[in-house]
């Protein structure tokens, strides 16, 4: 089964368990815990240029531009915000990456620029996660 986002409405997983939806994206690790991932996750989001807006590294929103000069301006201003959440789940730790705003202030443009973004940061997230895998 191929591992690529096929459209709005495809669920997508490969044979590592990677799961990427239209909204969602998750990723099971094994041989790390919670905040291990959520150190190298965190620290990968900041060199993107994102910062910790809510929560914690484990639970929370990253967030990069600003909102209100978005929703005045619209797809003028990018801005990204994803939620974050790494749960132990036993025998693997699972990242799953969220969607938390579409883009709907940029209008089609600004929903093409999220997906874009959403469809970058997935692939990144997937190949770290091979990586982690070989």
């Amino acid at each position: 089964m191929s591992d690529e986002l096929l459209d709005d409405e495809t669920l997508v997983q490969n044979s590592t368990g990677v799961k990427i939806e239209k909204d969602k994206a998750s990723y099971p690790f094994e041989n790390t815990n919670v905040d291990e991932l959520a150190a190298k996750v965190e620290q990968f989001l900041k060199g993107e240029g994102y910062v910790l807006e809510t929560g914690t590294n484990k639970s929370g929103t990253y967030g990069k531009g600003n909102k209100t000069l978005r929703i005045l301006f619209g797809a003028f201003v990018k801005r990204f915000t994803w939620k974050v959440e790494i749960e132990d789940a036993g025998t693997t730790t699972i990242l799953h990456f969220i969607k938390d705003e579409k883009g709907y202030w940029g209008g089609a443009i600004g929903v093409a620029q999220v997906k874009n973004e959403f469809t970058r940061i997935t692939n990144i997230l997937k190949n770290f996660h091979a990586k982690h895998h070989n």
